[in-house]
């Protein structure tokens, strides 16, 4: 699970190979030092907005990613742009359930024939995963992004839910749902609709339902990774195109990502990588942080950014300096917060000092 569950408790073949290069940000642009998402409460005047934008950047957060509409986005930039302060779009990317009424074909089916159109959706009510392997699912959301850079002021898009749906829960949540996660259980294995099992079967010769163990072949799996793959690599085409910066939140480390929720984000290349590296949920100290970090640089390009994500509730504010000096001696370039909203005067004087 990711945002709304964290906030309750208190993301090789031919083909393989071919999609790992690294794409550079567009020219002229500079990343952020921090991050945080959210942040943003639309009912505030501009003024109000102003002063809270001018309390981030005056300590460090360089970069704000809220959620809301394209119109908030356009009122916001240019408050961002008078304060410094940068907003990037946060958006769901996989999982959203608005196309259901007229498009339930283009969601995600499990093994047992189960779609998340219909009435019970893995775990939640709000998990409703789209499939990568249709092509208009790629034009729609691709659409959306594009539109998004369309925004004046706006920094960049930052995805979220890029993934399919979680196969293994982190250790600390799974017992929330009853549930003790030692194999890949097949109401929770994704995609088995009709055009993965088509294109698969004309790649291989072999329908993935005929499989005895679908979980022990590893061409399967890759075929399924990559189709996300290759949706992310014409989102980051088309904001490129248009000048803008394209960032994720992801899940802790690459090969954690494979096994947990088929996101193979080490060959997404996006300009950035924000990896949730909550490690409440893992049932793992705050060195755990540091690991992550230098484990994930160890499969991207020489160079990528990659920003340790903190869940605010789960560190002190007398930690966030040694959390930072820990990220950056591991290779990372700085932190993104969850959320903007729950930093304290106390977070932010620690983490200005901590910058210095």
């Amino acid at each position: 699970m990711e945002r709304r569950d964290f906030l309750k408790v208190s993301g090789m073949s031919a083909l393989a190979m071919s999609v790992g290069s690294w794409t550079s940000a567009p020219a002229g642009k500079k990343l952020p030092g921090n991050w945080a998402w959210g942040g943003i409460n639309d009912k505030l005047t501009d003024d109000e907005l102003l002063k809270i934008f001018a309390r981030y950047k005056s300590h460090g957060i360089d970069a704000l990613l809220p959620e809301g509409s394209n119109e908030l986005y356009a009122r916001i930039s240019k408050l961002g742009m008078k304060a410094g302060l940068e907003i990037h779009a946060w958006r769901w990317t996989m999982n959203r359930g608005q196309y259901i009424k007229d498009h339930p074909e283009w969601y995600a089916v499990n093994r047992n024939g189960e779609s998340c159109a219909g009435p019970h959706p893995p775990y939640v009510d709000y998990y409703r995963w789209l499939c990568p392997s249709h092509e208009e699912v790629k034009d729609v959301i691709v659409k959306d992004y594009s539109e998004l850079c369309d925004i004046p002021g706006l920094a960049g898009v930052h995805l979220d839910y890029v993934r399919y749906c979680d196969i293994y829960l982190p250790k600390e949540l799974q017992p929330k749902y009853h549930l003790v996660q030692d194999h890949e259980m097949p109401e929770y294995d994704y995609c088995y609709c009709d055009t993965c099992r088509k294109l698969f079967k004309e790649q291989s010769g072999i329908d993935p339902m005929d499989m005895k163990d679908p979980a022990s072949n590893t061409a399967w799996r890759d075929f399924r990774l990559n189709q996300l793959v290759k949706l992310v690599h014409a989102i980051v085409e088309e904001v490129h195109r248009k000048g803008k910066l394209v960032t994720a939140a992801v899940f802790p480390t690459p090969a954690m990502s494979r096994t947990m929720v088929r996101q193979d984000w080490s060959k997404f290349n996006l300009d950035a990588y924000l990896p949730m590296l909550y490690q409440n949920f893992y049932g793992e100290p705050e060195s755990w942080i540091g690991q992550c970090v230098k484990e994930s640089l160890t499969e991207l390009p020489k160079g990528t950014p990659v920003y340790a994500g903190l869940f605010r509730g789960a560190i002190q504010s007398a930690d966030i300096a040694s959390i930072y000096s820990m990220v950056k001696e591991n290779g990372g370039k700085g932190l993104s917060f969850f959320t903007a909203d729950s930093l304290s005067d106390d977070d932010l004087k620690v983490l200005k000092k901590a910058l210095r």
